[in-house]
């Protein structure tokens, strides 16, 4: 669950700059430039959960003054995603949507000044969250987007070198040492991509 909303003045991007935007988001959130090696089910799943949108607003007003067609403009970005991913999610998303931005800015020539761009990353609390329209929480969400990993009967740990393993939820490549995610699971150290993965771990079997 990746609900992105980017807001700008009426007139300020055209087609061609909400595409590049978009589909630079994507890539770095689901797409070739994901820094990690991710099975394609996981993927699969998590592109069809992933929503980019752009709002136009009339009026986009500054303390100092109304925005003017032909200046840089301002961009806020909201990100929504379950309460319980959010800090670890803001800590990879801010900086992505920054280079998503500077790439704009760069082939327009924008010069941004200190205010012109805001992100938040949201996070909607469990129950609040309407997965196809039902309540939900965030590992109900977890669950729909690696269902299809989880039932693979290969997905298996046997082709790994030494010291990486296999997040058993989402099925990405951990490699063990100073700074993983683990937990002990009756003697077996469990590696995990990212805290929610291993909290959704620990709720369902440890």
């Amino acid at each position: 669950m990746n609900l992105i909303e980017i807001r700008c003045p009426v007139g300020a991007l055209d087609g061609e700059d909400r595409a590049q935007l978009a589909g630079d988001i994507t890539a770095g959130l689901v797409g070739d430039e994901l820094p990690v090696e991710v099975p394609e089910e996981t993927m699969r799943r998590a592109r069809a959960m992933t929503h980019v949108g752009f709002l136009a607003l009339n009026g986009w007003t500054t303390g100092d003054g109304p925005w003017q067609p032909g200046a840089t403009p301002p961009l806020w970005i909201t990100m929504t995603v379950p309460d319980r991913w959010r800090d670890e999610t803001a800590r990879h998303a801010i900086g992505w949507f920054r280079r998503a931005v500077r790439r704009l800015d760069a082939r327009h020539g924008w010069e941004r000044s200190v205010g012109d761009l805001w992100i938040d990353v949201a996070g909607v609390p469990d129950g609040s969250i309407g997965l196809d329209g039902r309540p939900a929480t965030a590992d109900d969400v977890l669950a729909t987007m690696t269902a299809e990993f989880r039932a693979r009967a290969d997905a298996s740990e046997a082709d790994l070198p030494e010291g990486v393993v296999v997040d058993p939820i989402c099925g990405m490549t951990v490699k063990l040492g100073k700074g993983a995610i683990t937990v002990e699971d009756h003697g077996v150290t469990v590696g995990f991509c990212a805290q929610a993965c291993r909290d959704a771990y620990v709720r369902q079997v440890v």
